[in-house]
């Protein structure tokens, strides 16, 4: 490396002394100095001198500071104030992009390679780091932000309860590194909220306090409105790749789909810190702009049916499809399971037949418009800057302007805690009512994803007492006196019942179907042996019943194809589904976690131009043997899900069902696999006949068989 500095020493001085020496460094620091004064005349013939001159400057100090037999080395950077001038140079006019680059290089290279604490404490006292950070450079430059962004990167790593205090001064750090939480460079995207996570780590009450502060008035709502416009964006890309869509238009849906996931699994990550502060502020954003006006706005026109809640006319962008909505609060159940500051809320105003008054509402308004300061710079840049942080008004959304007590996380701890007895409003202005009118649906999409939705509520039920889950009807109670099924849970035997309408559903809808009541059967138990609840007999009897009159239909289905034009094919057909049949399927998450869910039913016929589809999600096409298939594969479901649910299977399925369940995988796909084929016929065995036994055989025994051979076809 020696022959990097041939530009300021002779071949004597590289023989003499070692590459890095502090004389080096000394010429190199007075030629900074004398290029910086030159700059304003002789600006174009000095910067690649001056990006060179930078280069060597970083190599020698890291190189000194690496070595401990050179501490000198960041002494004299200090002494000369080398620092600033860098700063210097930086806000000189008309400074190039290349200087630029190589002082942002040059300052992470030092963050980076430092040892010495001291030495950090001087690159981060006399706020010229900071300054560093509030420059605003043109964000529009691809190499200049990625470079500015590896520099923010760099800091963020060496924060800690002691170097947290060098940028608590409207700590830049945090507020410009915000501004750039949506960019369209998912590396810019990525380096941004791990940045984020690393500053609420740090134990700091001070640091805590202004975090907090101005993650309430900008950065939280910022996130929330980010959340909810990629959200619009998703159903936009469903609904083309519904009108027939091409293959980037199927590209771009799991593109903006992998976006919402990555920033939802980012805010279950901050909302799994231990500020809970933080944590209580950031739920609080999120419900009010994009959870529940958007999610739960989504599912029906709520209280606008009733007169008491007047609900404003929406705009173009205030709901989404309920194919969209469902699929997204699965997801919201699946990433927020272990989150009670958001999951809570939303379980409250989902699922209680009377929340509280203030839950329906949210839900039913529009959502808060977004404000001025979002995207407010570039598409890709919010505001505010570090030097405008302290001027941003106070939004108008209801909300105060300083964080305090969770008031949607108050009502629902009040509300789950008591069932929603007593609460006011009425359960027709429930989202839970149009929740479950989504499992009478057209679209065989929504009534998957609802019983997917319920499959995730009851696989998280520990965090919420059971009379919450009784009275949402999840789970069973006493029936009334004078018998009955009212004391049944409603819900489910609302999925049972969505069976009748077998030939409108796709297999793998059927199948989700299925699971979701043997799971239910495995937690009510049997009541054969004496236990269980009587209402837990008594849903599980108004279960049957169901199940039995949707066997019924899907059986005479079948016979239809007895005869005509598939009677000899009959068994073939059969043959083939039951080995389907047999085969685990998809358990109800994987299945509503799949973007089929938002995609074109397609038919067979055209399974060919729809790349991943199988027929268990294809209606059936044009073929009456596609038609026959599917009758019989319904048949084979309803048949086992009867068998199931019999007295006689209801105990020794429990276990099976149970375990697959809550693992995910296909409740009930255990017992069809073992189970006996219905086309197996015992093989018959006569006597008189063993291996190695001589057999006298007449004429009416014996078999005349024709032989080709060379010689020609002989018969013996």
């Amino acid at each position: 490396m020696s022959g990097i500095f041939g530009f300021f020493g002779g071949a004597a001085d590289k023989a003499s002394k070692p590459a890095y020496s502090f004389e080096t460094l000394q010429h190199l620091c007075t030629r900074l100095q004398s290029i910086v004064e030159e700059e304003q005349s002789n600006r174009e013939n000095r910067e690649e001198i001056l990006v060179e001159v930078i280069r060597q400057i970083t190599e020698a100090l890291i190189w000194g500071e690496q070595n401990g037999h050179e501490p000198n080395f960041f002494d004299f950077f200090c002494e000369k104030n080398i620092l600033a001038d860098f700063v210097r140079i930086l806000g000189l006019d008309r400074i190039s992009k290349g200087v630029k680059l190589q002082l942002l290089q040059t300052l992470s290279m030092l963050i980076q390679n430092i040892r010495r604490d001291t030495s950090l404490y001087y690159l981060f006292s006399n706020n010229y780091v900071n300054q560093l950070i509030a420059t605003q450079f043109d964000w529009g430059d691809e190499e200049i932000l990625s470079y500015y962004i590896s520099f923010l990167k760099s800091l963020a790593l060496r924060l800690n309860a002691e170097t947290i205090t060098f940028f608590l001064e409207q700590f830049p750090l945090y507020i410009e590194a915000i501004r750039f939480f949506g960019h369209r460079d998912q590396m810019v995207r990525t380096a941004i909220r791990n940045l984020t996570l690393q500053v609420y780590n740090v134990k700091d009450e001070s640091m805590q306090r202004f975090v907090l502060k101005c993650s309430w008035r900008t950065y939280f709502v910022h996130l929330a409105c980010h959340l909810r416009e990629l959200w619009f964006k998703l159903d936009a890309a469903r609904e083309r790749c519904v009108a027939g869509g091409s293959e980037n238009d199927r590209r771009a849906l799991q593109e903006v789909n992998e976006q919402q996931n990555d920033l939802l699994m980012y805010i279950s990550d901050v909302l799994s810190m231990e500020e809970v502060a933080l944590r209580e502020a950031l739920a609080e954003r999120v419900l009010q702009y994009a959870f529940f006006p958007v999610l739960l706005g989504s599912l029906g026109d709520g209280g606008a049916a009733s007169g008491s809640l007047v609900r404003p006319a929406a705009g173009p962008r205030d709901r989404l499809s309920p194919e969209c909505a469902l699929f997204l609060l699965h997801e919201t159940f699946d990433i927020f399971r272990s989150t009670p500051a958001l999951l809570n809320p939303v379980v409250a105003a989902l699922l209680l037949q009377r929340p509280p008054a203030d839950l329906v509402g949210s839900c039913w308004r529009p959502p808060p418009p977004c404000p001025a300061t979002y995207q407010a710079t570039t598409p890709d840049v919010s505001a505010p800057c570090s030097a405008d942080a302290n001027s941003v008004a106070a939004l108008d959304d209801g909300a105060p302007d300083e964080p305090g007590a969770p008031v949607y996380g108050r009502l629902a701890k009040v509300a789950l805690r008591g069932g929603g007895e007593g609460a006011e409003g009425a359960s027709d202005e429930a989202p839970r009512t149009q929740l479950l009118a989504q499992l009478r649906s057209s679209s065989d999409a929504c009534v998957l994803l609802v019983a997917g939705i319920l499959s995730a509520c009851l696989a998280c039920g520990g965090a919420w007492p059971r009379s919450f889950l009784s009275s949402s009807g999840l789970l069973p109670t006493a029936p009334p006196e004078g018998g009955g099924v009212d004391g049944g849970p409603e819900v489910v035997l609302l999925v049972v019942r969505a069976l009748e309408r077998h030939t409108s559903l796709r297999v793998v809808v059927l199948q989700a179907l299925v699971q979701f009541v043997l799971s239910m059967a495995a937690r009510a138990g049997p009541s054969t042996d004496g236990g269980g609840s009587a209402g837990e007999a008594a849903w599980l009897e108004a279960a049957r019943g169901s199940a039995r009159g949707a066997l019924r239909s899907a059986a005479k289905h079948v016979r239809s194809y007895l005869q005509g034009a598939l009677a000899d094919a009959f068994l073939d057909i059969f043959a083939e589904e039951w080995e389907a049949h047999c085969t685990r399927p998809p358990g109800i998450k994987e299945a509503c976690a799949n973007l089929r869910c938002l995609s074109p039913q397609a038919a067979n016929g055209s399974l060919g131009g729809a790349q991943g589809w199988t027929a268990d999600w294809a209606f059936p096409g044009s073929s009456e043997r596609q038609h026959a298939a599917k009758a019989i594969r319904v048949f084979l479901l309803l048949r086992q899900l009867c068998h199931e649910l019999s007295k006689e299977g209801a105990a020794e399925s429990k276990v099976d069902v149970a375990m697959t369940s809550s693992s995910g995988s296909a409740g009930g796909a255990t017992s069809s696999s073992a189970a006996r084929n219905p086309l197996h016929v015992l093989e018959e065995v006569a006597d008189g006949y063993e291996d190695q036994r001589s057999v006298e055989l007449g004429r009416q025994d014996r078999i005349v068989c024709a032989v080709a051979s060379a010689e020609g076809r002989q018969s013996r």
